[in-house]
């Protein structure tokens, strides 16, 4: 009816109610269709490397748009450019790229595989890389007047949704906690809660 165009096909796709459904669960649906059969809502996917890490540049205000040029080493802090223009070698993959399931350049693979295993929570609470998009995250919320606020910003800004009153009353608990007689640490509190939200599930799954 539209003389094949697939460009129209997708807008229809796209514009539709199923595939702008989120992944809430509705407990009666739940009952009826546990395996999800009849799309009454989204299944939760998690994000590819190459676009988890680019969010996390974005968030922190340290990524860099520019388009084009040579590849740059992945491995190294200072790379704030999209993870597309990261050099892949076949002999010696960047460790971020093989620890979140970016495929074997050795060989063809239909589809990636999505693996959950410790040792990636173990990268983003130890990497270097991630300490830094925590500081940077801190740094964009720095010109708010409170603590309440910078939580309520951040949370839009990771998330795209308000913080709740529960969340806001966990972070405060948490930033406003003593350090203790233990010698000064690493990062500072601001720092720590923001590698937390970074961390979470809710910014590394589309929901």
């Amino acid at each position: 009816a539209e003389g094949w165009s697939i460009k129209k096909l997708h807008r229809e796709i796209m514009l539709s109610a199923t595939y702008q459904l989120g992944s809430a669960v509705d407990e009666t649906d739940l009952k009826a269709d546990p395996a999800n059969q009849l799309h009454w809502r989204i299944n939760r996917r998690r994000l590819d490397v190459e676009s988890w890490r680019d969010a996390l540049l974005f968030a922190a205000g340290n990524l860099d748009p520019a388009v084009g040029g040579p590849p740059a080493d992945l491995n190294s802090t200072s790379n704030h450019r999209r993870t597309l223009y990261g050099a892949v070698s076949r002999h010696d993959l960047s460790g971020l790229l093989r620890l979140f399931d970016f495929p074997d350049p050795n060989l063809t693979a239909e589809k990636r595989p999505v693996t959950i295993v410790p040792l990636q929570q173990l990268f983003v609470l130890n990497s270097e890389f991630m300490t830094e998009q925590a500081r940077g995250l801190v740094k964009q919320l720095a010109g708010e007047k409170d603590d309440a606020t910078k939580v309520r910003k951040a949370f839009l800004r990771l998330y795209g949704r308000p913080a709740t009153e529960g969340d806001v009353k966990l972070a405060l608990e948490f930033l406003t906690a003593s350090e203790g007689s233990e010698s000064k640490p690493r990062m500072s509190r601001w720092e720590q809660y923001a590698q937390v939200l970074l961390a979470t599930n809710e910014f590394a799954f589309v929901d």
